[in-house]
């Protein structure tokens, strides 16, 4: 009976051991797929902010061009 006890805690925690194992791997392929995706982040943040220079030397350029537009038509 005393025999039976310990197979079973025996199996109980090799059970638990492989479980912790299993939990351990999927947390360490969770944290590098967060590293990964914290590199993409950081790299769209980086295009968007050069996107929006772009847009904005854009818009200066066509009110640029507007203008000289409105003046040549107010001249004439």
């Amino acid at each position: 009976m005393a025999l039976e006890k310990f197979e079973r805690l025996e199996a109980g925690l090799s059970r638990l051991l492989a479980e912790y194992e299993a939990l351990s791997a999927e947390n360490r392929e969770i944290l590098a797929s967060q590293g990964s995706k914290d590199h993409e982040l950081a790299a769209l943040r980086e295009k968007v902010a050069k996107l929006e220079k772009e847009r904005d030397q854009v818009r200066e350029r066509v009110d640029g061009l507007l203008a000289k537009l409105e003046t040549l038509m107010q001249g004439a």
